[in-house]
Formats: structure tokens, sequence, C-alpha cells
């Protein structure tokens, strides 16, 4: 019989509140602390379909912009967007998908056993976004969003937002050599300006921006706040893949055991929640999973300030400095 012990995770941390000579990745802070703990099984990639079109975008968070008291770095990652000649697209995080296989390896190579390090390869800044966003699944009209946080993916399904497009007189951009036009919208709160290749005949774009006759190239929130710009285009194919604990493709595509990964269906506005949660009670999730947190405070010339187990009781203290969300309403 196998027994199972708590995981603990220890981290040592500055401040939080940065101070006025410090550069901070608060973004990605937030979002390292939530993600999940094991990644995502990479053994569970199920393919749904196939491409035949790529896009990757440089996708950037700008806490400057948010909270001009700080002094920040601009948190980016490196989003894919796979798209199929049938309109399914599936946009993802290539920072967490390399995190995934940095795992995987460490799970299966003996060499790895004694510790695996999942971000030393990057740069502070860049962070790993575990958030898919589906189009066109699980049916036709319908987008599907995962979210992976600690020992669970999140799901909810909606109906393809329909967006209002404004054509603004705005001179055309170059985007990986296309000519591409500026209109707006305004989307759950936030206002939008998107450049879209009409050379480029396929309604798809970042995130959940579709429904312009024309691949959208960038995307800039009125705010400064969030952005997105395409940095590579490809013609390559391949399969679209949705982690699905049930698929593995090491045993013949059938689970064999207990999956790292559960999945839980949500609403978006549970969504919402989980992703206040985030910055507001960061730790709370991975406390109630069963884990041990141990966060050590340490100032810039490595002095210990504080240590201590964080629990139900003090995690409160732990909390981040509010971080922005794409989605207001």
């Amino acid at each position: 019989m196998k027994h199972f012990v708590p995981i603990t995770i220890i981290l040592l941390l500055a401040a939080f509140r940065p101070a006025l000579s410090q550069s901070v990745s608060m973004y990605g802070q937030s979002l390292k602390t939530s993600c999940p703990v094991n990644c995502r099984d990479v053994t569970s990639k199920k393919p749904i379909g196939t491409y035949s079109y790529t896009v990757t975008y440089r996708y950037e968070v700008d806490m400057n912009a948010f909270d001009t008291a700080g002094n920040y770095i601009s948190d980016y990652d490196f989003m894919r967007l796979e798209i199929s000649s049938d309109g399914l697209s599936r946009y993802y995080s290539t920072t967490a998908d390399r995190r995934d296989s940095i795992m995987y390896r460490a799970r299966t190579d003996a060499g790895h056993r004694g510790g695996v390090d999942l971000d030393g390869w990057k740069p502070a800044e860049r962070f790993a976004l575990y958030e898919d966003t589906y189009l066109n699944w699980p049916e036709a009209g319908e987008l599907t969003v995962r979210i992976g946080m600690v020992r669970e993916e999140f799901e909810y399904t909606e109906p393809v937002p329909q967006m209002t497009w404004q054509f603004l007189n705005i001179p055309p951009r170059i985007v990986c050599g296309y000519q591409c036009m500026a209109t707006g919208t305004t989307f759950r709160g936030r206002q939008y300006t998107v450049w879209f290749a009409p050379e480029i005949p396929i309604s798809a774009g970042p995130w959940k921006f579709s429904g312009l006759p024309g691949l959208i190239l960038a995307v800039e929130e009125s705010s400064g706040i969030f952005s997105w710009e395409a940095v590579g285009i490809s013609s390559d194919t391949g399969d679209i893949h949705l982690f699905d604990p049930k698929y593995d493709c090491i045993t013949n595509h059938v689970s064999c055991g207990v999956p790292l990964m559960k999945i839980r269906r949500i609403t978006r506005k549970q969504a919402l929640d989980l992703e206040r949660r985030r910055w507001s009670d960061p730790f709370g999730m991975i406390i109630s999973s069963g884990i041990n947190v141990q966060v050590t405070r340490v100032t810039a010339n490595g002095e210990i300030v504080s240590d201590e187990k964080v629990s139900a009781s003090n995690r409160e203290k732990y909390a981040l400095p509010e971080i922005p969300v794409l989605e207001l309403e």
C-alpha cells in the first residue's frame, strides 16, 4: 500500500510590497504562488483536433500602469494560439507547457530524484499562465476555459462572446509583416484597441478575442495594464490537445491509477472569484489542500528577518497587493 504524506513548500520571499528602489515581478509572483503544485500531467494530453495555423503572442502585464506608487518589472508570457480549419482553437502559455515537460522528466528520470528547478531557465518577470482557452469547444459556438491552481483544474464553458466592434480612425499598424487595421471594443469592464490583418482571413485571436474579418495580431487595453502582440506566425500542422485525466498516453490511453490532476466544473463568476483569491488569499487553497507552506522573509543582502509556517490563522498577513484581472464583470 502506498502512503502519501503532505507536501511541504518553502518560499523564500522579500517583502511583498516593493520599496521605491526595488523592481519586482508582482503579477508573476501571484501566479507562481497559486500555480499547480505538480504541474499538469503531459501524458494526459488528449488530441481533440488538428491545427493548421499558429500564432505566438507576447502577452504583457504592466503593474506600473495599475499601481503608480510601485516600481514593477513588466511581467510577460509567450502565449500560443493553435487554429484548426474548422474554427477550433487552443490558446495557452508556452511557459506553463515547458514547466509541465520539466516536471514530467523529473517524475520519470531517476537522475532528477534529487529535485527539479522548474523556473531557473527563465527570467523572473516571465510568468507561467495556467489558463487555457478553447474556442468552439466542446461544441461550435462554445468557449471553454481551464484554470490550473494548486492540485486542481477548474473549468467553465460559456457561449462564444459576441463583441461589438467600432472601427477607429487610426493609421494601420504593421505586425509580423502584415498591415493591420484598428478597431475598438468594450468587453466586461475594459476597453481595448485591437489590430487585425484582413490579409489573413481567419476570425480568431488571443484569449477570448474573435469575430473580426481577419486574424487579430495585437491588442492593447486602454489603461495600459494588458497587451498582446504577435511575435511569430506559422502554417505548421499538429494536434490540438486537451488535458484529460482519463487519458494516459503511457498506458494505451487508459488511466491506470489516481490521476495527478482533478477537474472541477465551475461557473465563470466562480472563476473570477478564484482569480481574486490569487492575491487576497494566495496560500488559502494551498494549505486547505494539505500542503505545508513555510515562508522565510529575507532582506536584499540575505538576512533572514522572519521564518514561520503559514496556517489558517495567520495566512491573511501574506495577502498580496491587489492584482488586476482581465474581466471586471
